[in-house]
């Protein structure tokens, strides 16, 4: 038994050394000394779950399954991480459409990493070469001596999180007890300790501490509005005192608590600029900076040039990947990262400022079009309870080919733009797909544009993928000559926002035509946000920092839509009391001040005015921000204030 259990120890020690190497590409001295100390407690377990049975040989079968089992488990979540920097997780388990639909890219990414691959099954080997075929079962002395070595394994992995419980943020114990961070969990306790503490936040139940942070907005107005009259995003007619008072729910009374006590962002010379005017509202698959051309994209080149430009706007790549892009776009609020798809979750909950809804109460005709099937993200069955005028998917509606995320942006808006161009006001929401990888010869809608870029020196899949983008920049030369021939191009405002960077390039293929380092943490989340209308006369240039969250509370404030500011987790980019803030799913962040990385507790300062206090207050607001976004989620938050 005891050499079984050296065995097991020296197998689970091996496969979580070269996954965690193989994902970070570092590991530091306590994560080693925790995997260490917890592949021998799992070792343990593993020796004795292995020697129950007095059927020596089906003892030896359940240990060499079990080493299979994990082997296949490690290797699929290196290859999630590697398209996705996330892991799927306890709850990814259940979602088998992503490798139907998404196979080419996952065997696109099994090879480019085949050599891990390869080195994670090298203890298959063992198992034919030196482990014997049968296991004896346990006895007295030797579970003794094993069950020591765990305990004393325990006792140092638990002194260890309770003696760093306070030493900074996102210590081993908050990890543990008070906050969901499931990329950081991985990197300091292995994927096996990781799986254990999600697998006990899921049972038995668990939510973010909230602990109050202290307002960090400025409340200086900026140079763009400093001559506005201070008039505040608010809704008078909530009595957050009278809610807290007649409210028996403890959750529900600390998030009314808490937004009673945010500071609403105020109004400014964008608030109410597009009032009244149609709105085409698009997520665009994989949008980046990189594929707006002048010569191959000049219809998206017009429109980020002489539009609204943002210069510092990111999408970061949350583990639902386009379902949580999707869903800080339209609601505002942040995912629960890791164990939940949150725009899943929320088909049925209550929806008082998402766009289509509250225009279809200024008297809005509402569209909503996806030129992939409506079964995927369960968007079918989502935007049915949003009382759309009309809705199309790929095979129902919309006639276009439609398989392994391929699908052409072109064809579904030339078949839908007449649905609305003879209503007097309409909002359109489109869902795009042409941009989506991989990128090569088996994407059919880039290849019907590579030729194109054959004067080009690109590498090939940078090729594909603004070949891609090369549709759906005829998707919007179609939508605006159709809109110039109704005349209604210059009562209409487009806002567009990719999902999520893309995922199926390398990052030096993309620093090629990027002027940032796209391997950099925070530079590869950067993305593509334009809100054009053809009547602006004057060229905005935002450099404030903002992200796919903020998107919806902007876009209220100019449509002069009356909403509560403090309701909504994103902020308005454009108000003169918002710094700016962009959040990454492992609770990074960057603005003007500086860069901070989660993982590494490292800050990375813009300027001088800055100090540790400040990087605590930002830290404590993430905090609440994702604590408050999932309670909201939980409990279907909004009911309670306006039902």
């Amino acid at each position: 038994m005891k050499k079984t259990f050296l065995y097991n120890f020296l197998f689970l020690l091996y496969i979580e050394l070269v996954f965690h190497i193989a994902c970070f590409h570092q590991l530091g001295f306590m994560a080693f000394f925790l995997i260490f100390f917890s592949s021998i407690i799992f070792g343990g377990l593993l020796t004795f779950l292995c020697s129950l049975s007095k059927k020596e040989r089906l003892n030896g079968f359940l240990m060499h399954s079990i080493w299979v089992t994990l082997i296949i488990i490690f290797c699929a979540e290196f290859i999630y991480y590697s398209i996705y920097e996330s892991f799927f997780g306890i709850n990814g388990l259940f979602y088998f459409t992503v490798v139907k639909d998404g196979y080419d890219k996952i065997l696109a990414t099994v090879l480019q990493n085949i050599v891990v691959i390869l080195i994670l099954f090298i203890p298959i080997l063992f198992i034919f070469i030196k482990l014997p075929k049968k296991n004896p079962r346990f006895n007295k002395i030797d579970s003794a001596i094993v069950g020591l070595f765990m305990v004393a394994c325990f006792s140092y992995i638990a002194f260890n999180i309770a003696f760093l419980k306070a030493n900074k943020d996102y210590s081993l114990y908050d990890l543990v007890f008070n906050v969901n961070m499931p990329v950081l969990n991985v990197k300091s306790f292995g994927l096996i300790n990781s799986t254990f503490i999600s697998v006990n936040k899921k049972f038995l139940g668990f939510k973010d501490v909230n602990a109050k942070s202290e307002d960090v907005l400025t409340n200086q107005p900026t140079v763009l509005s400093s001559n506005i009259k201070k008039t505040y995003n608010i809704d008078e007619s909530i009595d957050f005192d009278k809610l807290i008072e007649t409210e028996s729910n403890k959750s529900i009374v600390e998030m009314h608590d808490y937004f009673k006590n945010q500071t609403p962002t105020t109004q400014n010379e964008f608030t109410g600029m597009f009032k009244d005017k149609n709105v085409i509202f698009i997520l665009a698959e994989s949008l980046d900076d990189i594929a707006i051309h002048e010569e191959l994209t000049p219809t998206l080149y017009k429109m980020k040039n002489e539009g609204i430009k943002f210069e510092n706007y990111y999408s970061p790549k949350f583990p639902g990947s386009t379902s949580d892009g999707e869903y800080m776009l339209e609601w505002g609020i942040l995912p629960i990262v890791g164990e939940y798809y949150s725009l899943i979750d929320m088909v049925y909950g209550s929806r008082p400022y998402l766009l289509p809804v509250v225009l279809k109460e200024q008297g809005y005709k509402t569209y909503v079009y996806h030129n992939y099937a409506g079964y995927y993200n369960r968007r079918k069955d989502y935007f049915s309870t949003l009382n759309f005028d009309g809705y199309r998917y790929c095979g129902e509606g919309i006639e276009t080919r439609c398989d392994h995320f391929h699908g052409s942006d072109l064809d579904m808006a030339l078949q839908s733009v007449d649905d609305y161009l003879n209503d007097d006001k309409f909002f359109a929401y489109y869902i795009t797909l042409s941009a989506h990888g991989s990128y090569d010869s088996s994407n059919f809608v880039a290849q019907k544009h590579i030729s194109k870029l054959n004067n080009y020196n690109y590498p090939s899949s940078l090729k594909y993928f603004i070949a891609a983008n090369i549709d759906f920049d005829l998707m919007m030369e179609t939508l605006i000559k159709k809109l110039e021939e109704k005349n209604k191009l210059k009562d209409t405002v487009f806002v567009i926002s990719s999902d999520h960077t893309p995922y199926y390039m390398t990052t030096a293929e993309m620093s090629l035509l990027s002027p940032y380092d796209r391997g950099d943490k925070f530079d590869r989340n950067r993305a593509t946000l334009i809100i054009y209308n053809s009547e602006l006369k004057e060229k905005y240039n935002i450099d404030k920092y903002a992200f796919n969250l903020d998107v919806l509370p902007t876009v209220l404030n100019m449509l002069d839509i009356k909403y509560d500011s403090r309701l909504i987790i994103g902020k308005d980019i454009m108000a003169n009391n918002n710094d700016g803030l962009v959040i990454l799913p492992d609770r990074s962040w960057i603005n003007k001040f500086g860069s901070y990385d989660a993982s590494s507790g490292n800050f990375k300062k813009f300027t001088d005015e800055v100090d540790d206090k400040y990087i605590e207050k930002i830290n404590s607001d993430i905090n609440s921000k994702f604590s408050i976004s999932a309670n909201m989620q939980y409990n279907d938050y909004y009911k309670y204030v306006f039902e």
